[in-house]
């Protein structure tokens, strides 16, 4: 019988602001653009949350496993009724390297200091 290899990937680096506390993290080193698309596994909805006072970051993949779909990203004040519903600031795109980009943008004191409350 044949050795079965799984590959496994490590957690996004990514550079925050030191007062936002991690919820929970499954993004990982994946991506599309070079990766089999075989661990499409690794594009849920639920990829990262991230929490700042009143605010919250959250990443997902949509619709999850789909590698036709793209990650959305969300600034949300969990303080508001239906937060999800009327996001502070949102972002889509297919792009890993632009989804880390606008997390350490939006992590940013200069950032998202207009946010807090």
């Amino acid at each position: 019988m044949g050795v079965i290899y799984i590959k496994t990937f490590e957690l996004q680096p990514l550079r925050i602001h030191s007062d936002w506390t991690i919820k929970y993290n499954t993004f990982s080193e994946y991506d599309l653009e070079s990766d089999d698309p075989e661990y499409a596994a690794e594009l849920c909805e639920d990829l990262l949350q991230l929490e700042n006072k009143n605010l919250l970051i959250d990443l997902g993949w949509y619709p999850e496993f789909d590698i036709s779909g793209s990650y959305t990203l969300r600034l949300v004040d969990i303080t508001k009724e239906n937060p999800f519903d009327f996001p502070l600031e949102q972002f889509q795109s297919k792009s890993k390297n632009e989804i880390i980009c606008r997390i350490e943008y939006w992590t940013n004191y200069d950032f998202f200091k207009m946010y807090l409350r």
